[in-house]
């Protein structure tokens, strides 16, 4: 049966896309398109590129370093005291009066190019699309083609914290400004069973969940964009969503089993529309 998967974007909460894609691999259910858009465009792409879910899980777990690659905007959580965080924060401070972001994304790139061999979007072992924004001319762009690691680096570009990619079509950031659960790009390529997985739903949240400058920007991005996109309704939409970890990848474990469970809890729903077989 053909179908599309739609990942949202959702910060350290996007991680549940793993649990995702292990759950939907029990029950032996493939999709012929995924589409993903942030940390959705990270594991999506990934996957997509002929990496097994279970290399993704051990890398996630074991081997990705979010500090090493973006170190400014993990010690401004993470700094061991109140003078080291001062001068950190005014580190970051001076990076954005003289930069176009705190962090230049350049070791995330690298990684992204390792992980998936370099590969064009034209080659993925499932059909993959993600999306950005470019700020020259305010509008979406949809990749169908071009270079896999760069993709997805111009879609999880979040300003400030990383600089938008620079291409020669235009200057791109994070693809949830545009359009944070890209159903409608699944409709467009001709799907019309789609299954999409929100791991940034819009909830309450406390005034303990705001720790910090970044979680409180995040959280007005988030309430922006959930207010302002129409959403083109899925087959079947889940949320995959637990907490605010939005710059958390401490509990990687703890997220992907989030994603384990939410198919779990929707499985009878999930394998009545995109299982070809009985039940």
């Amino acid at each position: 049966m053909k179908w599309a998967l739609v990942l949202s974007g959702g910060g350290g909460n996007g991680l549940a896309h793993i649990g995702v894609l292990k759950e939907l691999e029990r029950l032996r259910l493939k999709p012929s398109l995924i589409v993903g858009t942030s940390m959705g465009s990270v594991v999506g792409g990934v996957y997509a590129s002929g990496r097994s879910i279970e290399w993704i899980e051990k890398f996630m777990t074991e081997e990705f370093n979010i500090r090493e690659m973006a170190s400014t905007m993990q010690t401004l959580k993470w700094g061991v005291g109140p003078v080291v965080r001062i001068f950190q924060a005014g580190e970051a401070i001076n990076n954005l009066r003289s930069k176009l972001g705190v962090e230049s994304g350049e070791k995330i790139l690298e990684k992204l190019r390792e992980v998936t061999e370099n590969i064009n979007i034209e080659d993925t072992k499932i059909t993959f699309i993600t999306n950005a924004v470019n700020l020259l001319n305010g509008k979406e762009k949809i990749f169908t083609e071009g270079n896999l690691a760069e993709a997805i680096r111009c879609s999880i570009a979040i300003p400030p914290f990383f600089e938008p990619y620079d291409m020669k079509d235009g200057l791109f950031i994070d693809g949830g400004f545009a359009d944070n659960m890209p159903v409608n790009i699944a409709h467009q390529m001709g799907y019309k069973k789609v299954l999409s997985v929100d791991a940034s739903p819009m909830r309450s949240v406390t005034r303990s969940n705001l720790k910090n400058s970044f979680e409180i920007m995040f959280r007005a991005m988030t309430c922006s964009i959930k207010n302002a996109h129409r959403k083109e309704k899925a087959t079947v939409a889940i949320e995959a969503y637990k907490g605010a970890y939005n710059f958390d990848f401490d509990h990687v474990k703890e997220l992907i089993e989030v994603g384990e469970q939410a198919i779990r809890n929707n499985e009878l729903k999930i394998k009545k529309e995109f299982s070809s077989r009985l039940i």
